[in-house]
């Protein structure tokens, strides 16, 4: 293993294409349509007309060819389908998530407070009608009690999970947070991802690889497909949110070419995409983080209303390139040494920008290095601690010495400061995945 190269800054891209979850010729839009015309038609023909087909609408439907089909194309058809229903309620529409502010002085107590809070299965229910916009508003609709009791119980091992990190030693936090959040990540993919509706039907891998000689993480194309993957896939829209700020966009482009494109990828570049330790990474490699402060107001004349994004702290910013594949058609500019892109609401879903937010509600744009995939910023977590976490368990000689500080002591910096930031983050990132809240840790009383 060649610790050294924890830090590099490398991305390698390979086309292999995994089964294609969402792609087909298949429509399915037109095959419920004719579905649901047949049953009109088996309604009008009353008992006596229903006799010809032994009184079973099966038969019916088998005659025009509207039986669902066990074929990749019908699944995938009906995959695309699903998902593009999920995003078209989601898009243009007000967030149903509510800001709520914690105290700064006693976080992050209160975050794991509300995180016990969701553990119940009544309330389970209720979020994923909550956040699944096409799960429908009827008493039953969503999932049943038995599946909400399951994922409460997913919860509950993620929060004691949570819990022994922050009162466990630094040698093994690795490997709980990483738990912890493989638990918490089961409900977020039920609560949200368009096409998994039972913890049963998961694939049961970790849906992606870890390079131990390198201290590489591959995802995407022929990786198979698990956690991590599914995980991806339960965010079919980049919710932008801040206490002005509420708009979402398309995450389909993205979804789609994760399934072309292998990614082998280095701990450094992933740690070059988190905002809060962006002053660590740039004193510990000498490189510039990828992270760029960005603010959004808006802006209204007298044909339309739209967004402003200002990107940068007026003397870094980010390249051009970057920002033009982020903002597609979009009109970009340039003031007081920030990059000024103006979105017309309207199309604030074409947007296809890598954005985060810290704890404290601040948005930052983040330098996309696996364009046209867009890595939610969970899901940039979960390669991070599955890749220390393995690096733990499988070299707990180098892993030591790391934190020993006897090998390099950039690397040791920049890891220690990147697990504990982490341990404070997770929270806010997991309520905002799968509660009824965005959460803000704020010093206003």
């Amino acid at each position: 293993m060649q610790i050294e190269e924890i830090l590099t800054d490398k991305v390698e891209l390979t086309e292999a294409r995994n089964k294609p979850q969402f792609e087909s010729n298949f429509d399915y839009k037109s095959f419920l349509s004719a579905r649901d015309a047949a049953l009109e038609e088996w309604k009008a023909m009353g008992k006596d007309g229903q006799k010809i087909y032994s009184g079973e609408i099966k038969r019916l439907y088998q005659e025009r060819a509207l039986l669902p089909e066990e074929t990749p194309e019908f699944t995938n058809g009906k995959n695309l389908y699903l998902l593009k229903n999920e995003v078209n309620e989601r898009v243009g529409t007000k967030s149903p998530i509510d800001i709520i502010l914690l105290d700064e002085l006693s976080y992050p107590e209160p975050a794991i407070e509300l995180l016990e809070n969701t553990e119940n299965t009544e309330h389970i229910r209720d979020l994923y009608r909550l956040r699944k916009k096409t799960t429908g508003n009827g008493r039953n609709a969503g999932i049943s009690t038995d599946e909400a009791r399951r994922l409460k119980n997913c919860m509950r091992q993620g929060r004691e999970l949570y819990l022994s990190s922050r009162g466990g030693p630094l040698m093994v936090k690795p490997l709980t947070l990483f738990y912890s959040l493989t638990a918490y990540a089961y409900s977020i993919v039920i609560l949200n991802n368009p096409i998994r509706f039972k913890l049963d039907n998961l694939p049961g891998s970790h849906g992606m690889n870890y390079l131990p000689e390198h201290v590489k993480a591959q995802f995407g194309g022929d990786m198979p497909l698990g956690t991590f993957s599914d995980l991806l896939v339960s965010f079919p829209t980049n919710s932008i949110r801040a206490r002005e700020v509420d708009f979402s966009q398309s995450s389909i482009p993205s979804i789609i070419a994760f399934y072309k494109t292998r990614h082998t990828v280095s701990t450094g570049t992933l740690l070059s995409m988190v905002p809060e330790i962006r002053d660590y990474y740039k004193i510990t490699t000498g490189r510039e983080s990828r992270t760029h402060p960005l603010e959004i107001s808006t802006v209204t004349d007298r044909r339309t209303t739209s967004w402003e994004l200002q990107i940068g702290d007026g003397i870094s910013k980010p390249p051009l390139a970057d920002i033009q594949q982020s903002f597609p058609s979009f009109r970009i500019s340039e003031r007081h040494g920030k990059v000024i892109v103006t979105i017309p609401t309207a199309e604030e879903h074409v947007s296809q920008a890598t954005i985060y937010s810290d704890i404290r509600g601040r948005l930052w744009y983040i330098e996309n290095p696996f364009f046209p995939v867009i890595l939610p910023e969970i899901c940039t977590h979960f390669l991070l601690t599955s890749m220390l976490s393995n690096l733990m368990r499988y070299s707990p000689d180098h892993w030591g010495e790391i934190l020993l500080n006897q090998v390099n002591t950039n690397i040791s910096l920049i890891i220690s400061k990147y697990i504990s930031t982490f341990e404070l983050k997770m929270p806010i990132l997991v309520l905002r995945s799968i509660s009824k809240f965005h959460p803000i840790v704020s010093n206003e009383s």
